[in-house]
């Protein structure tokens, strides 16, 4: 008997965790779940947050955001350096920031060798510019190549010497990709981006920027095979409870079985209409096909039969949680081969109270929790 409480306790609890997506109240309610599709993913695609506004978004996008790219000369990688040996100071200026930078020549220095210590001297300042040293080992050049770590014209950079003439030298400050803003048009509405993440719906939608494109549509949706993926395991937790109850009839209460098959009752006609139908034996059986239909033409009816007042996921979800949290000995089958001049009174549940049932039957000084 303890064997088996405490396997019912395991599958209440089982059940229990499953009605939890199907029900309004929680923050893992599976009806509020979205998804999203774009008429043209590779211009724009979309993520959208539990709870985002269902709706339909045209959008054309001519121009996408970019970040400044500068690429300097290319030099023999090398070769002896042109610059003579010293300390070369200069500036770099972005965002409406000014960062002071400098670095050493050496004598023997090589082009790659001034070329690496530069574009450490950038990267070292906190600018957020990043600098690489690019080497063809064919042609035998390198090259300093600087990017900005973020799109859009706010983010644009530029580079002056100070003290030499490093700079000017290595190129670095010509502009190979220049930085541009995000232009493009929302349900006929113009606008323009830095980024090329946009969000809408108070945050709950982002949409992401990737090429031009004319009139595409965003649609949010509700996202129905996560509802389809949390019933299905609803009703295997259910089907595991009812059959697992039915088969140790003999040390669990007849009544759950009874109350746990009750639970379908309620929204029998909903369920039914939904695709999902009760078993003579208690359990339940999913029509596929009715309930991938409902789920697509009749979300509501669907919410309502397992969500909606005395659904089926909130009422077998009470009743699981109830065998999870209660004592286990709650739902103990009487024993009636036990010649007991008294039993105690039933609780509100209507199952027995079994304190003095377990009294009988372990020894003294043994307690029930150390059999399970």
């Amino acid at each position: 008997m303890a064997n088996s409480l405490a396997t019912l306790s395991n599958y209440g609890r089982q059940l229990w965790e499953a009605s939890q997506p199907l029900q309004l109240s929680t923050s893992a309610n599976v009806f509020l779940q979205r998804t999203t599709t774009s008429s043209a993913p590779s211009a724009v695609t979309a993520q959208a947050q539990p709870g985002a506004t269902l709706a339909t978004y045209t959008m054309s996008i001519s121009q996408i955001a970019t970040a400044q790219q500068n690429m300097g000369l290319a030099l023999t990688s090398a070769a002896a350096t042109g610059l003579a040996p010293g300390s070369y100071n200069f500036n770099l200026q972005t965002g409406g920031k000014t960062y002071s930078l400098s670095f050493t020549v050496n004598s023997g220095d090589t082009n790659l060798t001034v070329l690496t210590n530069m574009a450490k001297a950038i990267n070292a300042a906190g600018a957020p510019v990043t600098a690489k040293v690019a080497t063809d080992t064919v042609a035998g050049t390198s090259r300093v190549v600087l990017t900005a770590q973020n799109t859009g014209t706010s983010n644009a950079f530029t580079l002056t010497d100070v003290t030499g003439n490093a700079v000017a030298y290595s190129g670095a400050n010509t502009v190979s990709v220049a930085a541009a803003n995000a232009s493009y048009t929302l349900n006929g509405v113009p606008y323009t981006s830095t980024s090329n993440t946009i969000y809408l719906d108070n945050r709950k939608l982002s949409l992401n920027l990737l090429g031009t494109v004319t009139n595409a549509t965003i649609t949010v949706t509700p996202d129905t095979q996560a509802i389809n993926n949390a019933i299905n395991n609803f009703v295997t937790a259910y089907n595991n409870l009812v059959t697992f109850t039915a088969q140790n009839s003999q040390y669990i209460s007849p009544q759950l079985l009874s109350i746990l098959k009750q639970s379908y009752s309620y929204q029998a006609a909903n369920l039914a209409a939904i695709g999902i139908t009760q078993n003579q034996n208690g359990t339940l059986a999913i029509n596929q096909t009715a309930l991938t239909s409902a789920l697509q033409n009749n979300l509501g009816l669907v919410e309502t039969a397992f969500s909606g007042v005395n659904g089926l996921a909130v009422s077998a979800g009470f009743n699981a949680q109830q065998i999870a949290t209660n004592p286990l000995t709650t739902f103990a089958n009487p024993l009636p081969q036990l010649n007991t001049p008294y039993l105690s009174s039933y609780n509100w549940w209507g199952f027995l109270n079994t304190a003095n049932l377990w009294s009988l039957l372990l020894p003294p000084g043994s307690f029930f929790n150390q059999l399970v």
